[in-house]
């Protein structure tokens, strides 16, 4: 019987290498479970333990494509928690599932939960409790960056519940120069969230990488919904001022919509990433500052103050 090296060096013969410049996820295994050749569970597997790290660089259809022992292969979605959490807040009564599936066996939650965010599948997003004890599946729509009224959260509609977000957290929001600590608000790979001040929509977004500025994506299909949403319909290079939220910060800052280059979550419906800029912050393009997006973190700053 092969040992578990020797079968992931018979592995390398037919997976590809991770070989892209897409930013990668730290993840960690949730159970013990298999690492499969291809998206598949008729495909070469080897067995993989419980707590086990690894890279994701993408999602599709219930599989994450991850790089373990410098190979790259697939792992159930559902076996993959973020190395990280990020906090957020159930916005109305809803249900919490066993699967990202409405068919699996469901909990009733309460509006104004705590939650944590470890992955996103899909339209949902798995969650944890404070001690990491409870894990499940709740619709990304269904969670805000913080505390909701509860006399406007019973009656909200799906399609904009988060912009009946409280917004009692304005007093505490910020301008960070890029360059002196504001990198290390939404380090790369992790989640945040975006408020638009325009709509209050918020929107939940990941750091797939960016060093001048922060290049972002939605973080699923309804994110993708609502930043269409925010920018009016139509993605652009239009400079929008928004807050970001992120790391138990909130800070002012500006986001274009229009997607481009590369991508880390496959199933988003979202073509690339966007940037997402800081006082200071710079394109990767010509290596300057620009002052639409300076002016429109100033337009963040001034409606929270």
């Amino acid at each position: 019987m092969y040992s578990l090296y020797k079968k992931l060096l018979c592995l390398i013969c037919v997976l590809l290498l991770a070989a892209s410049a897409l930013a990668s996820t730290s993840v960690k295994l949730n159970a013990d479970t298999k690492f499969y050749r291809s998206a598949s569970k008729s495909s070469d597997s080897v067995s993989v333990s419980k707590g086990t790290k690894m890279e994701l660089s993408g999602t599709d259809d219930g599989w994450g494509k991850v790089t373990y022992k410098g190979v790259t292969g697939y792992v159930q979605v559902k076996y993959l928690d973020a190395a990280h959490r990020t906090s957020a807040y159930v916005n109305k009564d809803t249900y919490v599932y066993a699967s990202a599936s409405h068919s699996s066996s469901k909990k009733s939650v309460k509006v104004n939960t705590k939650v944590y965010v470890v992955a996103t599948d899909g339209d949902y997003c798995r969650v944890q409790n404070e001690s990491g004890s409870a894990t499940a599946y709740i619709e990304a729509k269904y969670l805000s960056s913080s505390k909701v009224s509860t006399s406007s959260s019973s009656s909200s509609s799906s399609s904009s519940s988060s912009s009946s977000s409280s917004t009692s957290w304005k007093s505490k929001v910020v301008k960070m120069n890029w360059f002196d600590g504001g990198s290390n608000v939404l380090k790369k790979g992790h989640y945040g969230y975006i408020y638009d001040i325009h709509s209050g929509i918020t929107v939940h977004i990941k750091r797939m990488g960016g060093s001048n500025h922060a290049d972002c994506e939605p973080a699923t299909k309804t994110d993708t919904a609502k930043l269409k949403k925010i920018a009016g319909g139509s993605f652009s290079w239009d400079s929008i001022p928004v807050i970001l939220y992120a790391d138990g910060k909130f800070v002012a800052c500006a986001i274009n919509t229009k997607p481009h280059g590369d991508q880390t979550i496959s199933n988003n419906d979202y073509p690339g990433q966007f940037c997402l800029h800081m006082v200071g912050s710079k394109t990767h393009g010509t290596d300057t500052v620009n002052e639409e997006h300076q002016k429109s973190i100033v337009k963040a700053y001034n409606w929270a103050h």
